[in-house]
């Protein structure tokens, strides 16, 4: 009996997603539409700060799953030391919420934001 748990367990718990592989969730507009574009610009840079850092664990934890199934079947890093698909995901959708009330202030008109800033020539 204890085996057939453990069995159930490990399938149910399945690999770490690569970050790319996440989907981001939908977030509503509502409170950045509320900011100025040089707030958008700041919240923005904080969130995608959060979600690199993320990310970078999400991916460790990737490969190390990947390594543990071809050796032991078993998404040990997962199991161990968590999965951050739905922090990622919701990050994500924060991002995307950001740039959306960003265009549709139309701030890239009045000032760049980080992803659009290019050095000027002389």
């Amino acid at each position: 009996m204890k085996k057939i748990l453990l069995c159930g367990l490990l399938l149910l718990a399945g690999c770490a997603r690569q970050p790319d592989d996440i989907v981001a969730v939908s977030v509503p507009t509502d409170s950045y539409t509320q900011m100025s574009c040089q707030d958008l610009v700041t919240q923005k840079a904080d969130k995608q700060q959060q979600l690199d850092a993320l990310s970078n664990k999400q991916a460790e934890v990737a490969n190390r799953d990947a390594a543990w199934m071809t050796i032991v079947h078993v998404p040990v890093a997962s199991m161990t030391q968590g999965d951050n698909a739905k922090q990622i995901a919701q990050l994500k959708g924060e991002v995307n919420a950001i740039d959306q009330a960003y265009q549709s202030k139309g701030c890239a008109t009045q000032t760049q934001g980080p992803a659009e800033a290019k050095p000027k020539k002389k």
